[in-house]
Protein backbone atom coordinates (compact mmCIF):
# COMPACT_ATOMS: atom_id res chain seq x y z
CA UNK A 1 0.00 0.00 0.00
CA UNK A 2 1.55 3.37 -0.99
CA UNK A 3 2.28 5.76 1.87
CA UNK A 4 -0.01 8.41 0.32
CA UNK A 5 -2.93 5.95 0.35
CA UNK A 6 -2.17 5.00 3.95
CA UNK A 7 -2.24 8.66 5.03
CA UNK A 8 -5.43 9.43 3.10
CA UNK A 9 -8.06 11.43 4.96
CA UNK A 10 -10.59 8.95 3.61
CA UNK A 11 -9.10 6.12 5.63
CA UNK A 12 -10.22 6.25 9.27
CA UNK A 13 -7.45 6.61 11.81
CA UNK A 14 -8.13 3.20 13.36
CA UNK A 15 -7.51 1.50 10.00
CA UNK A 16 -4.30 3.51 9.52
CA UNK A 17 -3.30 2.50 13.06
CA UNK A 18 -3.96 -1.14 12.15
CA UNK A 19 -1.92 -0.81 8.94
CA UNK A 20 0.98 0.71 10.87
CA UNK A 21 0.52 -2.04 13.44
CA UNK A 22 0.86 -4.61 10.65
CA UNK A 23 4.19 -3.04 9.72
CA UNK A 24 5.17 -3.11 13.39
CA UNK A 25 4.09 -6.74 13.60
CA UNK A 26 6.33 -7.52 10.63
CA UNK A 27 9.27 -5.84 12.33
CA UNK A 28 8.45 -7.58 15.60
CA UNK A 29 7.99 -11.03 14.07
CA UNK A 30 10.96 -10.68 11.71
CA UNK A 31 13.34 -9.59 14.44
CA UNK A 32 11.99 -12.23 16.85
CA UNK A 33 12.54 -14.91 14.20
CA UNK A 34 16.07 -13.69 13.42
CA UNK A 35 17.04 -13.48 17.09
CA UNK A 36 15.63 -16.92 17.85
CA UNK A 37 17.57 -18.35 14.91
CA UNK A 38 20.75 -16.83 16.33
CA UNK A 39 19.93 -17.55 20.00
CA UNK A 40 17.44 -20.47 20.11
CA UNK A 41 16.95 -20.48 23.87
CA UNK A 42 16.43 -16.74 24.26
CA UNK A 43 12.64 -16.64 23.79
CA UNK A 44 12.15 -13.95 26.45
CA UNK A 45 15.14 -11.73 25.63
CA UNK A 46 14.44 -11.96 21.91
CA UNK A 47 10.83 -10.92 22.50
CA UNK A 48 11.84 -7.92 24.59
CA UNK A 49 14.22 -6.72 21.86
CA UNK A 50 11.62 -7.19 19.14
CA UNK A 51 9.02 -5.25 21.15
CA UNK A 52 11.36 -2.24 21.54
CA UNK A 53 12.19 -2.17 17.83
CA UNK A 54 8.54 -2.41 16.81
CA UNK A 55 7.52 0.23 19.38
CA UNK A 56 9.94 2.80 18.00
CA UNK A 57 9.03 2.13 14.37
CA UNK A 58 5.29 2.33 15.02
CA UNK A 59 5.65 5.60 16.94
CA UNK A 60 7.38 7.19 13.95
CA UNK A 61 4.82 5.87 11.46
CA UNK A 62 1.77 6.67 13.61
CA UNK A 63 3.11 10.15 14.29
CA UNK A 64 3.17 10.92 10.59
CA UNK A 65 0.57 8.70 8.93
CA UNK A 66 -2.13 8.01 11.52
CA UNK A 67 -2.35 11.07 13.72
CA UNK A 68 -0.51 13.74 11.72
CA UNK A 69 1.25 14.98 14.82
CA UNK A 70 3.11 18.26 14.66
CA UNK A 71 4.17 18.23 18.30
CA UNK A 72 7.67 19.76 18.34
CA UNK A 73 8.39 17.93 21.60
CA UNK A 74 9.12 14.62 19.89
CA UNK A 75 10.95 13.11 22.85
CA UNK A 76 7.99 13.85 25.14
CA UNK A 77 5.62 12.41 22.55
CA UNK A 78 7.78 9.30 22.12
CA UNK A 79 7.84 8.97 25.92
CA UNK A 80 4.04 9.12 26.10
CA UNK A 81 3.80 6.61 23.25
CA UNK A 82 6.31 4.35 24.97
CA UNK A 83 4.33 4.63 28.23
CA UNK A 84 0.92 3.87 26.72
CA UNK A 85 2.19 1.24 24.34
CA UNK A 86 4.52 -0.07 27.03
CA UNK A 87 1.43 -0.94 29.04
CA UNK A 88 0.05 -2.54 25.90
CA UNK A 89 3.34 -4.39 25.52
CA UNK A 90 2.98 -5.69 29.08
CA UNK A 91 -0.42 -7.10 28.07
CA UNK A 92 1.14 -8.45 24.88
CA UNK A 93 4.17 -9.94 26.63
CA UNK A 94 2.07 -11.46 29.43
CA UNK A 95 -0.11 -13.24 26.88
CA UNK A 96 3.00 -14.36 24.93
CA UNK A 97 4.82 -15.74 27.98
CA UNK A 98 1.68 -17.29 29.48
CA UNK A 99 0.83 -19.10 26.26
CA UNK A 100 4.39 -20.39 25.82
CA UNK A 101 4.31 -21.64 29.41
CA UNK A 102 0.81 -23.11 29.24
CA UNK A 103 1.14 -24.77 25.84
CA UNK A 104 4.46 -26.62 25.55
CA UNK A 105 5.74 -26.67 21.98
CA UNK A 106 3.58 -23.72 20.89
CA UNK A 107 5.29 -21.75 18.14
CA UNK A 108 6.50 -18.38 19.46
CA UNK A 109 4.89 -16.59 16.48
CA UNK A 110 1.47 -17.97 17.47
CA UNK A 111 1.94 -16.58 20.97
CA UNK A 112 3.17 -13.29 19.45
CA UNK A 113 0.02 -13.04 17.32
CA UNK A 114 -2.27 -13.60 20.30
CA UNK A 115 -0.43 -11.03 22.42
CA UNK A 116 -0.46 -8.46 19.64
CA UNK A 117 -4.20 -8.86 19.08
CA UNK A 118 -4.88 -8.36 22.78
CA UNK A 119 -2.93 -5.10 22.92
CA UNK A 120 -4.30 -3.51 19.70
CA UNK A 121 -7.38 -1.67 20.98
CA UNK A 122 -5.67 -0.63 24.21
CA UNK A 123 -2.77 0.89 22.25
CA UNK A 124 -5.02 2.71 19.77
CA UNK A 125 -7.23 4.33 22.39
CA UNK A 126 -4.26 5.31 24.54
CA UNK A 127 -2.38 6.73 21.56
CA UNK A 128 -5.40 8.70 20.38
CA UNK A 129 -6.29 10.09 23.80
CA UNK A 130 -2.92 10.57 25.51
CA UNK A 131 -0.06 10.55 23.00
CA UNK A 132 -0.68 12.38 19.74
CA UNK A 133 -1.99 15.69 20.95
CA UNK A 134 -0.45 17.90 18.26
CA UNK A 135 -2.22 16.69 15.14
CA UNK A 136 -5.59 16.77 13.37
CA UNK A 137 -6.43 13.21 14.43
CA UNK A 138 -5.16 13.60 17.98
CA UNK A 139 -7.06 13.62 21.23
CA UNK A 140 -10.61 14.78 20.99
Amino acid sequence: MPMRALASDHMPSFLRFCAVGAVGFGIDAGLLTALLAAFPGAVIGARLASILAALTATWALNRRLTFGSHDPKRLAEWSRFAGVNGLGAVLNFTAYASLLHAVPGLAPLVALTAGSALALVFNYLGSRRFVFLGGPSGAS
